[in-house]
């Protein structure tokens, strides 16, 4: 699985569920979600730290704070 962002707890229990073997992360400054679960079943975990990724979701984050905090469960 490619993604943008660290994945948050319902897409880690589909990577699990669905016995992905790989997660690629774009980056995971703006949002730590259940890497280290994934990792514990065995499940490999790349994060590129890519610093696009970063800037399309810092940005998002500073002009939409209200859907950035109602998606992450804040």
């Amino acid at each position: 699985m490619y993604t943008t962002l660290s994945p948050c707890d319902m897409c880690t229990g589909a990577c699990v569920m669905y016995k992905v073997a790989r997660v690629v992360i774009g980056e995971n400054k703006t949002f730590l979600g259940g890497e280290a679960y994934l990792k514990q079943r065995g499940i490999e975990v790349v994060v590129l730290q890519d610093t696009d990724c970063e800037a399309l979701m810092t940005k998002f984050i500073e002009e939409k704070p209200d859907v950035w905090n109602e998606d992450i469960g804040e």
